[in-house]
């Protein structure tokens, strides 16, 4: 293991030691910001001081943060129709539909009723597809987790308003002024920094099989992605602009990246209290009518609910289907970006970042 923690943060350097190991395999990395500096830098098992890792769903909050940037400087309204800069969605079935209710999983727009193969989405195809998928529901009424189509419809409304995709949002506005190794589409030259994925063998709770055996959302659309699990370590992947998936980033930037939401790092803040708060307000929460179980979202960013309590009920961020996870907390001023190579074998957030939340929570309220 290398890096370091700093007061108040030392017992985490052996309770992240003790993590590493009962992963079994693989590696991590831990990194903790506060007072705008890092206070926490850790890596252990495989990985590289300099490791990258897909982080999945990660990119969600990412894209969270670029949309919450680019609505508060004028760029982007969340809140109007997307008919209104997207001819294809005018029909009455979608005419409500903004990139607000896309952020809160609300738009009814969750998966797309066509099999797509890897080659379609990666040639843009699912945007196509998306222009005329009716709602699985009545946008605005309920919530459920749009997995992939969250990533094809913002980066459609973020090119016909801003002009740019997400990906190059994110390099050229937030990654490039904090410095950061964080990507929506990851340079070549960058790919021998990422580790490779080790899948377990995932499994279902009972509760969770009996409500996908009954689900409205087709075996098809995207979730063929999900059956080949290997195919994320392929750099069709991490070339790939998906923002709702393709993200890469170490721990320390993702740590980096959220502390810009909270103050002020090496100069650059990426979002006021007031751009933050309508990022991290409460939008979506209870029963999602894709995963079966209770979930709790703001624009775009997860906030606590039971299977992912983060520090409390002012946390926001998001975990990760690999089991990395990244968020900030602006009551005890500290953002965390813990990354791993070990895929879990449940969905979302592993055992390694759960058992570190306590660990985490500890050394901020203990005297």
């Amino acid at each position: 293991m290398a890096g370091f923690a700093a007061p108040p943060f030392q017992p985490l350097a052996d309770v992240f030691a003790r993590v590493v190991a009962a992963q079994g395999q693989g590696g991590a990395a831990l990194a903790i910001y506060r007072d705008g500096q890092p206070v926490v830098d850790l890596v252990g098992g495989d990985y590289l001081s300099d490791s990258l890792q897909l982080v999945f769903s990660i990119s969600k909050a990412v894209t969270a943060i670029a949309a919450a940037m680019a609505h508060d400087s004028g760029l982007i309204d969340l809140d109007a129709p997307l008919g209104d800069y997207w001819p294809a969605f005018r029909r009455d079935s979608t005419a409500t539909v903004t990139a607000r209710t896309v952020l809160t999983h609300r738009s009814g727009l969750a998966a797309l009723d066509r099999r797509l193969s890897l080659d379609d989405l990666l040639a843009g195809r699912d945007e196509e597809a998306i222009e005329t998928q009716e709602p699985y529901w009545e946008p605005g009424v309920r919530h459920g987790y749009h997995a992939f189509t969250y990533g094809t419809l913002l980066n459609g409304a973020f090119r016909r308003t801003v002009g740019r995709t997400v990906g190059e949002y994110l390099a050229e506005l937030i990654t490039r002024p904090l410095g950061l190794d964080l990507w929506i589409g990851t340079p070549p030259e960058q790919h021998n920094r990422i580790e490779r994925i080790r899948y377990e063998r995932v499994t279902l709770t009972p509760g969770r099989a009996r409500f996908l055996a009954q689900s409205i959302i087709p075996a098809g659309s995207t979730s063929q992605l999900a059956q080949t699990m290997d195919l994320f370590n392929s750099r069709k992947v991490t070339l790939a602009g998906w923002p709702s998936t393709s993200g890469v980033a170490g721990a320390r930037d993702l740590a980096r990246l959220f502390y810009a939401t909270l103050d002020t790092v090496d100069g650059v803040r990426l979002l006021g209290p007031q751009a933050r708060d309508r990022m991290r307000s409460s939008r979506s929460r209870g029963l999602d009518t894709v995963l079966g179980i209770d979930t709790h979202f703001g624009s775009g960013v997860q906030l606590a609910f039971p299977q992912l309590p983060f520090l409390g009920p002012r946390s926001y961020g998001h975990e990760a289907a690999g089991g990395s996870a990244a968020f900030a907390d602006d009551e005890y001023g500290v953002a965390v970006g813990f990354t791993t190579n070990v895929f879990p074998t449940m969905a979302g957030a592993g055992g390694a970042f759960l058992a570190l939340l306590p660990s985490i929570r500890h050394c901020l309220t203990t005297p």
